[in-house]
Formats: C-alpha cells, sequence, structure tokens
C-alpha cells in the first residue's frame, strides 16, 4: 500500500472502518485536499487539515490517534462547501470532494466516493468562474529547440496550439499574455520549469509519470477524436503531439468527461495574431486599469457594450489577440458597419440579447455532464430566441462571416419543443417535470396529493376522537410524521398513542395508522424521485445527441454579442470605421483617447497623427499634465481597436497592419527580483530594440530619465538612431531632453512636435494639442506650483534654474551612419565647428566649477572635435 506523507498505512494499526475507508480513497489524490463527508460536514485528517484550518482560519482539532499522537482534523458544514471551496481554490488549492453515495444504516459504513475534482483549470460551476473572463488551461511540452503550447478551454471544447522558439522568453510571455491560463500543467520531466511560471504568477501542476510521450490509451483517444489533418499537423510536429499527450493525461486523471468533447484543435504561429506583450498591455490599460487591477477605466470596459456573460469574453477574447490578416479584419468591420449603421436593426438585437442566457457555459456544463436542472432550463429559453434573431441578422448576411454565423443559429424544433413540453421553470413549484409529460409520474404524483388528504383526514379524525382540538399532524426530515400535543391535553392522550419526542410546552407522538400512512407516502415519494431521475436522463441523453450544434450556436452568439458590443460603442461614442493601407501611412485625424474621453467628456481635444515611410519618429515634447501621456497611449490603442474590428475614436483614420505593439511608459521596479526602475526601463528599452520591426509600432516615454543627464540623454540619443537606422519602425518618443530634437536635424524621419500650452503671468494653461515644432521649456516649476508646492521651494528652484541655465550645455553628438550590422562608422562623423566649442569656454564660471564638472565638459568637447 502506498504510504503518504503525514499519514498511516492501515497495515501499521488496526483503524476504524471510517478512517480505512479514508486512507484508501486518500492515496488516490496524494497531491489534493480530500474533504471526506462525515454526515453534515467534509472534514479534514492530517496535514490537510492543518493546511486548510490555517488557510480559512477555521479551527483545528483531533479525532483519535495514530502512532500514539492525535489525529489533526478541521472540518465545513456541508452547507456552507461552495463558500470555502472557493476560497481554497482561489488560494491555489486542489480539492477532491468525497460525497456520502447512500444513506446511512445501522452497523454498516457508509458508501463513498470522491465525485468532483477541482483545480484551477478544470473549474466549471458558475460561482467559480468569472462570467466575463474565459477560463484556459495550458499544457506545455519544452524541448530542446521549440516549446509547444496548448491552451483548452473546456466549457467550449476550444484548443489553441502553437510552437515558439525554445530560446525566446519574450514570445513565451507575449503567449501567455493573450490567454493568461488559469492553471499550466508540465510532466514530470519537466518540472524544473515550473518556477518559471511561478514566477509570472501562474498556478502550475505537475503530472507524475512519462504522459508526455503518451500511451495507448492516450494515442487511441488522438485517433479517435481528431480528423486526419489535425492528425497529420500533429505527426509533422512531434512536440505538439508530446503536449497533447500532456492534455489526455491531465484531462483523464482530473476531468473525463472532458475528453469526449474535444475534437478540434486550432492550429496558429504567433504572428496570427498583433504581438502585446505583458508590459504594453499593462501600460497601455487594455484589459485592466493600474490602480487596482480592476476593469474600470480599462479599453475593455469603454468596448464591452455586449448584452451577454459570453459577448463580453468575446470581446475580452479579440482585445487581447487582435488579427493580423486583413481580409479577417475587414469581414468583422463590415457587420459592425451594419449594425452601427442600421439603428433599428441594433434595437432589435438588443431587445432579444438582453434576454438570452450565457448559452456557451450552459452547453459547456452539458457536454461535462455538470448541468442543473436550470441550465436546461436556460437552453430552453435560448432556444426560444433563435428564431427571431435568425431573422434580425438576415441583412448581415453580406460576406462570409455573416453566412457562417447565420448558419450557425439552428433553432433545433425538436429539442425546443421536448424541454418546453417536459421542464418545469416555475420557481413556486417544486417538481422538475410538468404534469402530462409522463403518465406514470402523473399517477404517482394523484397518489401522493390523496396521501395528503389522508393525512388531513386523519388529523380530523383525531381531534374528534381525543378531544384535543390543538391536534397537529406533522413532519420533519429527521422524525418524519408525528402527532403534536401540548402538555396542557396531557391527560387525553390515548393509550395507543407512542411517545416520540419530549419538547418544551409539548411533546410527539406516533399511531400504527400514522406509520402505515407515512410509509406508503414515502414509498410514493421514492418512486416519484427516481422515476423523475429517469426521465430527465431522458431528457439529457437527447439533448447529449446534439452537442456539436448547440456547441455551433453557442459561439455564433456570443459572436454576433460581441459585434454588437462593439457596434453599440461606436454608435454611442462617434466612433468612426478606419480604412486600412499597405504602403505604411498611419493617418489619424482628430483622433481621441478612447478611455480619458468618457471621463473628460466634450472637453477632450482630439489631435492628428501623420507617420509614413518618410516620417517614421516623433519626438514630443511638452510640460507635464500637457497631454503627451494621453496622446502616446491613444494611438497604439486606435491600432488595437481597428485589428479587433472595431471603428476608432476619430474623425478619420487610415491605418497600416501592425504587426507588434511595444511600450516604454512610466516607471517601476521589481523589487523581488533586485530590479530597480531603472533596470526595468532598460529592460523594456533593450526588448523593443531587439525584437521591433520595420511593421511595429513603438511607444516611448521619458526614456533615460532614471540615471544622470549625459548617460540617459546617451542612451536616448542611442535608442533614438537605432529605431530610426535599423528598425525602420513607427515610434512616438516622448521627452524632456530637449537637446533630442537636434535630432531632426540629422535624420530626416525624423519630425518635432510639442503639446501646445500658454503662460499668463502665474497662470499655465494646458492646451492639450500637438503641434509641430519643439516646446519653448517644460514648464517644471510652474507645475510642481500647480501642485501646490511650497512658494519657498519654488522660489529657491527658480534661483537655481537660473544659475545651471547660465553653466555649460550638453549638445547632441552629430550623425553617424550604421554599416549592415548596425555599428557606427567613425569615418563619416561629421563635427560640430570649432566656434561651439569656443562659444562653450565664454561660458564657464571658472571659480564656481568643480573639478568633476571640469572633467566631464573636457570629455564633451573632446568628443565635438576632430582627432
Amino acid at each position: 500500500m502506498l504510504a503518504i506523507k503525514g499519514y498511516m498505512s492501515q497495515q501499521e494499526v488496526k483503524n476504524t472502518p471510517l478512517m480505512e475507508q479514508y486512507f484508501a480513497i486518500r492515496e488516490q489524490y496524494p497531491d489534493m485536499l480530500l474533504l471526506f463527508q462525515v454526515g453534515d460536514f467534509y472534514e479534514l485528517f492530517f496535514d490537510d487539515a492543518k493546511k486548510a484550518a490555517a488557510f480559512l482560519a477555521i479551527t483545528l482539532t483531533k479525532r483519535g490517534k495514530n502512532k500514539g499522537e492525535d489525529v489533526p482534523l478541521c472540518g465545513i458544514p456541508v452547507h456552507a462547501l461552495n463558500h470555502y471551496l472557493k476560497k481554497l481554490i482561489n488560494g491555489g488549492f486542489s480539492v477532491a470532494l468525497c460525497n456520502q453515495l447512500d444513506k446511512p444504516q445501522p452497523g454498516t459504513v457508509v458508501k463513498r466516493g470522491v465525485t468532483h475534482i477541482f483545480t484551477r483549470g478544470t473549474l466549471t460551476d458558475q460561482q467559480f468562474l468569472d462570467e466575463k473572463s474565459a477560463s484556459y488551461l495550458l499544457t506545455c511540452f519544452p524541448a530542446v529547440d521549440r516549446w509547444a503550447l496548448v491552451f483548452t478551454e473546456l466549457l467550449t471544447a476550444q484548443v489553441f496550439a502553437t510552437t515558439i522558439p525554445a530560446d525566446s522568453t519574450v514570445t513565451l510571455e507575449a503567449e501567455l499574455a493573450r490567454f493568461f491560463p488559469d492553471e499550466v500543467v508540465l510532466s514530470a520531466e519537466h518540472k524544473q520549469y515550473a518556477g518559471f511560471f511561478k514566477k509570472q504568477r501562474y498556478y502550475v501542476t505537475v503530472l507524475e509519470g512519462d504522459v508526455a510521450h503518451g500511451t495507448h490509451e492516450s494515442t487511441q483517444w488522438v485517433q479517435q477524436q481528431f480528423s486526419a489533418k489535425v492528425q497529420a499537423s500533429l505527426q509533422s510536429t512531434p512536440v505538439l503531439t508530446h503536449a497533447v499527450h500532456t492534455l489526455y493525461a491531465y484531462l483523464a486523471k482530473y476531468q473525463a468527461a472532458a475528453l469526449p468533447n474535444v475534437k478540434t484543435i486550432q492550429f496558429y504561429a504567433h504572428d496570427d495574431f498583433l504581438m502585446l506583450d505583458p508590459a504594453t498591455q499593462r501600460n497601455l490599460e487594455i484589459i485592466t486599469n493600474n490602480q487596482d487591477d480592476g476593469r474600470k477605466n480599462s479599453l475593455l470596459s469603454v468596448l464591452d457594450c455586449a448584452k451577454t456573460a459570453m459577448g463580453s469574453r468575446t470581446i475580452k477574447k479579440w482585445l487581447q489577440r487582435p488579427l493580423t490578416a486583413k481580409q479577417d479584419i475587414l469581414q468583422r468591420q463590415d457587420l459592425v458597419a451594419g449594425m452601427v449603421h442600421g439603428v433599428s436593426l441594433q434595437q432589435e438585437l438588443e431587445h432579444y440579447l438582453v434576454q438570452m442566457p450565457d448559452l456557451e457555459r450552459v452547453v459547456g456544463r452539458i457536454s461535462l455532464q455538470r448541468a442543473t436542472p436550470s441550465d436546461y432550463c436556460a437552453l430552453k429559453k435560448a432556444l426560444l430566441l433563435v428564431d427571431a434573431l435568425k431573422q434580425i441578422v438576415e441583412p448581415l448576411v453580406i460576406n462570409d462571416l455573416g453566412r457562417a454565423l447565420q448558419d450557425k443559429l439552428v433553432t433545433l424544433p425538436e429539442i425546443q419543443q421536448l424541454l418546453e413540453a417536459s421542464l418545469n421553470d416555475d420557481a413556486d413549484v417544486d417538481y422538475l417535470i410538468k404534469p402530462g409529460f409522463d403518465l406514470q409520474l402523473d399517477y404517482l404524483r394523484d397518489l401522493v396529493t390523496n396521501s395528503q388528504q389522508a393525512l388531513i383526514k386523519l388529523e380530523q379524525q383525531e381531534i374528534a376522537r381525543t378531544g384535543i382540538s390543538s391536534l397537529k399532524v406533522r413532519y420533519n426530515n429527521i422524525s418524519g410524521y408525528y402527532i403534536e400535543i401540548t402538555n396542557t391535553h396531557a391527560a387525553l392522550i390515548p393509550a395507543d398513542y407512542q411517545h416520540q419526542q419530549t419538547l418544551v410546552n409539548r411533546k410527539r407522538f406516533v399511531m400504527q395508522e400514522l406509520k402505515d400512512l407515512e410509509r406508503d407516502i414515502m414509498k410514493a415519494h421514492q418512486e416519484i424521485n427516481g422515476l423523475q431521475n429517469e426521465v430527465f436522463d431522458r431528457i439529457k441523453q437527447e439533448v447529449a445527441q446534439h452537442l456539436a450544434a448547440l456547441r455551433q450556436l453557442a459561439h455564433a452568439l456570443a459572436y454576433i454579442d460581441g459585434l454588437f458590443g462593439f457596434a453599440r460603442a461606436a454608435y454611442e461614442h462617434q466612433y468612426v470605421a478606419p480604412t486600412f493601407n499597405d504602403n505604411g501611412v498611419l493617418a489619424i485625424n482628430e483622433g481621441r483617447h478612447p478611455v480619458v474621453e468618457q471621463r473628460v467628456g466634450r472637453g477632450f481635444v482630439s489631435n492628428d497623427t501623420a507617420l509614413d515611410l518618410a516620417t517614421t519618429l516623433m519626438i514630443i515634447t511638452g510640460p507635464n499634465m500637457g497631454g503627451k501621456s494621453t496622446y502616446l497611449r491613444q494611438v497604439p490603442l486606435m491600432s488595437i481597436m481597428a485589428q479587433c474590428g472595431s471603428f476608432v475614436p476619430a474623425q478619420a483614420a487610415t491605418l497600416p497592419i501592425i504587426d507588434r505593439i511595444f511600450t516604454r511608459i512610466g516607471s517601476g521596479d521589481n523589487v523581488a527580483e533586485g530590479k530597480s526602475t531603472f533596470l526595468v526601463e532598460m529592460e523594456e528599452a533593450a526588448l523593443i530594440c531587439t525584437q521591433a520591426t520595420a511593421r511595429s509600432l513603438v511607444i516611448l516615454d521619458e526614456v533615460g530619465r532614471g540615471t544622470s543627464t549625459f548617460d540617459g540623454m546617451a542612451l536616448a540619443q542611442a535608442i533614438i538612431e537605432h529605431i530610426v537606422t535599423n528598425v525602420g519602425a513607427k515610434c512616438l518618443f516622448a521627452t524632456h531632453y530637449h537637446e533630442l530634437t537636434r535630432l531632426a536635424d540629422q535624420y530626416e524621419p525624423i519630425k518635432n512636435y510639442h503639446m501646445v500650452c500658454a503662460k499668463k503671468g502665474q497662470v499655465l494653461h494646458f492646451m492639450h494639442k500637438l503641434e509641430p515644432g519643439v516646446a519653448q521649456q517644460s514648464f517644471g516649476l510652474d507645475v510642481a506650483r500647480l501642485a501646490r508646492m511650497p512658494e519657498h521651494i519654488v522660489g529657491r528652484a527658480t534661483d537655481i534654474l537660473h544659475q545651471l541655465q547660465g553653466a555649460p550645455v550638453s549638445f547632441i553628438l552629430p550623425a553617424v551612419i550604421a554599416d549592415k550590422k548596425g555599428c557606427a562608422c567613425d569615418a563619416t562623423v561629421t563635427v560640430a565647428p570649432y566656434d561651439v566649442v569656443i562659444e562653450q569656454m565664454r561660458g564657464i564660471d571658472i571659480d564656481n566649477c568643480t573639478p568633476r564638472q571640469a572633467l566631464e565638459l573636457l570629455w564633451t568637447m573632446k568628443s565635438l572635435c576632430k582627432d
């Protein structure tokens, strides 16, 4: 028998029958908390009890002894299971739920078994899931040259698979950010990689055994479930086959009911979607905000105007995975346009969508055999709405996507009629199957109804016989049926009454006639429950025959609602349809930030953007609070929206298809890994310099500000030169290093822009308008005054500024031409004229110049002169 740490093998000492049963079940789930039902409680023993009691803050007690030591014990009430279960799952625990499978009988051990396993990646119940977020499971197989990634959404049975270079951490992080899996599964041979995923805050499960290389069962599953085309793709990419075998092993162990549902795999390349690394998603606040990680004030919060939870999940998926295929983008956009311009169509859609249940997850639970009667009632409601929706979307059948969506809107009249005739949806009635659907069930119900009349008749009979007017015939789950009499009538109690229970001021009795009646009623109830379950099982089996069509229907409804959400946002916020070009032009007329606009309202100031092959980089200067950061973010946000198929906040926009968006915005350290703010900044900048392409969009804000002035300016200039000469990406570069604006004189693709502001007296007015040219100054002291900095500090800073402005100034080094390897060629350097050096020397205050300043000045002059 397998020995488990913290437990004792039942051969070592004689255990009670209950504990022998516990040990036998516990050995099957060594890596999980086992919630073991004992009556009205789920109990945990040994190490499980210690962990759960500490985490849940519940009492840790003991039961009996093991090896001479007390057995730790804690428990949670059965009725409060979901409350504690949710806490445990969110806390990173996996849980095996062991229930009593039959009713307790004297002298026997109740039969028990694990009825459900809860892991982060296999949750299906609504109370454990975010209704507006998909739940993905990642099975990962790291090979020497390539890694295989297989993302599975159990409730939709959708599987996405790709491979990435083994040495590309950047690509891996970007793929993880596209799906945000709730659980990452590795085979035991790759458990050394668990630390990487845990550092990224992903929950990791390691499967023991050589599961990734397949077994007879997993090979047979692949052959049975997938088409010849899918199997051929797997065979041509062995590393993906290993990841699929890992998926089989995991599902077979934890969610076997899902195995028949996985029937296809969507293979994709990582560049099939717009690449958004985690830093970019965070900086642009696409899904969550940077204040509390909530959805408020995120791009998702503005665009999610869907009317169903499945529509909201669809929009979130699109924002995490924008498209790069222009034809696919335009097909979505055409359908959005049809809804935007068809106001009556939009209103009719809303009327029906708002009534639509979350069919995706309803069908998912049905397929996993986890559905409740309310799920089948929800399915019935959805099918009743499909007929009308199919007619409403008829005007949207204008392209292949529209036709595909309408084809998937199947009505399934036989299932609709079956559910309508059979299932009760009246909350005031406690039976599941409607009267009239099954004759035998109706007959048994009549018997129960007659029995109830017999109880009333018996009560009246006993009142008349005893003369006790307050006599009552009652029922509870523990005692069954009984006669209740108050103590004031004790003298009138008949001799044939058998005493059952004494309470305060009253007593309970039974009699033979009542016992006989109870037996008949209980038998009828048991037969009703059994028959009703049989009828319901037949209904389930009939519905299960149409699961494939129901999945297609749910997918189409979610997709239509996602498009509706985009259309409603465009209609309400006055967005326009962007056009796409193949000549690298990014031209936005009167563009707006989609999120900030909602907070500011009509006071938001729109701005133009013009980037093309001739002008690829904009250096943007201007004061803090002037609107630079808002402008920097609105341009990539519009590209993301456009490539999702959404309209954009502008008067007009023509855009290229972007392959990647990179951002270096704001400041933040990583203390846990010993990374300073500047190191994080340089890592993000290095990622941009090495990963960006000519089709990328790069956003850089205040690069180089985290170190000394000369170091920061040198790095900023070098980065700009690299992007312009070696990468060619479209770039918005905001800075307070005004010296960098001189690069526009040396590089034709660079143009200077500034955020306009006006100063009247001591009052600074931010215009938030972008115009060509260089800002006059940064107005840092004025912003400090706006922040209510003490006046004496601002005054002192003003004096210091005047002194610094009279000190030697730094100069940007002249442009260099890079060779094919990106190395600077000194022979082509054009040096500054000697009068620049002479002018610097005239401005030196020798009496107040420190040795360090003198050395720095000498270094600058030498760099400006020829050898």
